[in-house]
């Protein structure tokens, strides 16, 4: 086999790193397409989470595929003291030589850009999708965002010199298991005791909820929390829109004391139970396939929770994940999962615990020197 790595140039070479994940997951019924549509503009149009600079790298076996990479680096991580990189959308077949070409071509980017170390894999889109190596149970399929991967990824970054650098876990709630009411006597009191309220935002004013949400991240996210910052408020009301577009605004909690905004915990419909039918299209027919099934969703996934400091401990997470529970098992939602959340986070891994969740996938970020 004669390798070759080449930069992602041409229109050719934009779908040979498409068509890659096609071919290596054919026997794959747990995975799930991603958009195309995203995957192109990441290469083409990259994202603001790319600010620094971005490259995409394929290896070649004649005319064959045989493994992709995407590296970028994130002005906002370096504005705060992180001489750091990241990598992406990292595919490739059971092969060191494949993935040891593809990372010669990483390290070499990184080092002319200056850059100390590269951690992975990381999002595209500042999201969920492709961030963290799937590290045990490959057999149930991802939630939406979640990342996919064979068991031999976290082998071979290793062997290339990767260490792990996050652990990180998720976990499935089970909504026909009843809540304990011992549980839901202690949600009231801390309710009362702390004077707050939990509610769904009322989407008719799309900017105030806009506010709300900035409010809260600005009062919630420490400052070691490098390059983790709160979006402007144009970022957010986009953010918002795209909520009410897609989101479903009864998974999503908002907790108020008095007019101020303390903690919200956002939540999406599983889209993945249509995106599989859509083999990574939207158009020209793919849309309609996706209206016509959302309504059938089942399951849906909790991506983020913040409570402001002044109010942590005080049960709000619990408060709010009752909400939305309550207001799911409604609609028809029969599970959900919850995470990504890091092991060495014993608070919130325990709340997770607490709540009814079994711990049932395990996730991990790698690093490496350059």
């Amino acid at each position: 086999m004669k390798l070759r790595l080449e930069k992602v140039v041409s229109d050719k070479d934009v779908k040979n790193f498409i068509r890659l994940p096609y071919e290596l997951y054919k026997n794959t019924p747990q995975w799930i397409p991603p958009l195309n549509s995203m995957v192109k503009k990441a290469i083409s149009k990259g994202a603001p989470v790319m600010s620094g600079g971005r490259e995409f790298f394929l290896v070649m076996n004649a005319h064959q595929p045989v493994g992709r990479l995407g590296v970028y680096i994130n002005k906002n991580v370096l504005k705060h003291g992180n001489n750091v990189g990241s990598f992406t959308l990292f595919e490739s077949y059971d092969d060191l030589s494949i993935v040891d070409l593809l990372f010669h071509g990483a390290d070499n980017w990184f080092k002319e850009m200056r850059i100390e170390k590269y951690i992975g894999t990381d999002s595209p889109t500042n999201g969920d999708d492709y961030k963290a190596i799937l590290i045990k149970n490959f057999d149930d399929p991802p939630f939406i965002n979640m990342n996919y991967n064979p068991p031999y990824y976290q082998r071979l970054l290793e062997e290339i010199g990767f260490a792990m650098k996050t652990h990180l876990a998720c976990f499935k709630y089970d909504l026909s298991k009843p809540v304990p009411e011992k549980i839901i006597q202690l949600i009231e009191i801390a309710k009362k005791r702390y004077d707050y309220e939990v509610v769904s935002p009322q989407m008719r004013n799309l900017k105030k909820v806009a506010r709300d949400l900035k409010t809260v991240m600005e009062n919630s996210i420490p400052d070691y929390w490098v390059g983790v910052r709160p979006p402007s408020f144009e970022e957010m009301l986009q953010i918002v829109k795209d909520m009410k577009r897609f989101a479903d605004p009864d998974l999503v909690a908002i907790a108020y004391h008095g007019d101020e905004p303390i903690g919200f915990a956002a939540s999406i419909p599983n889209y993945n139970e249509v995106l599989k039918e859509l083999n990574g299209r939207l158009y020209p027919f793919g849309w309609l396939k996706f209206l016509k099934a959302k309504k059938e969703i089942k399951t849906f996934r909790t991506f983020t929770v913040f409570v402001v400091e002044k109010f942590q401990g005080k049960g709000v997470s619990f408060a709010m994940h009752y909400h939305v529970g309550m207001n799911a098992i409604k609609k028809g939602y029969t599970m959900a999962e919850g995470g990504i959340i890091g092991f060495e986070n014993k608070k919130s891994f325990q709340d997770a615990l607490g709540a009814g969740g079994e711990l049932y996938k395990e996730y991990a970020t790698f690093e490496k020197k350059v």
